[in-house]
């Protein structure tokens, strides 16, 4: 994982898959960072804790990007009835 802080943003770009393990690393470097930006490129998979992670965060009132999130992400948002819930079109950069 890759990171850069600036400003009130926290930029992450992802070298592998988005679990537990890289939640809690993105949450040892948030601090008090209003938006979190996320490149999920050369992720193939995303668990069920990054997701309840990401929904937190847009709970409170973080601003959350995500760039080029994986096909399983929209599954799974599907699955846990989130898919109606989020803004995919302010979340979601291609």
């Amino acid at each position: 994982m890759d990171f850069k802080k600036t400003g009130n943003r926290l930029s992450v770009t992802l070298l592998g898959d988005f679990n537990l393990n890289i939640v809690r690393r993105i949450k040892n470097l948030l601090e008090d960072k209003d938006e979190l930006y996320i490149d999920l490129e050369r992720a193939r998979f995303v668990n069920s804790e990054a997701i309840i992670f990401l929904h937190k965060q847009i709970h409170n009132n973080r601003t959350i990007r995500l760039k080029n999130p994986p096909k399983i992400f929209y599954e799974a948002l599907k699955i846990l009835g989130l898919h109606n819930d989020w803004n995919l079109k302010t979340i979601i950069e291609r």
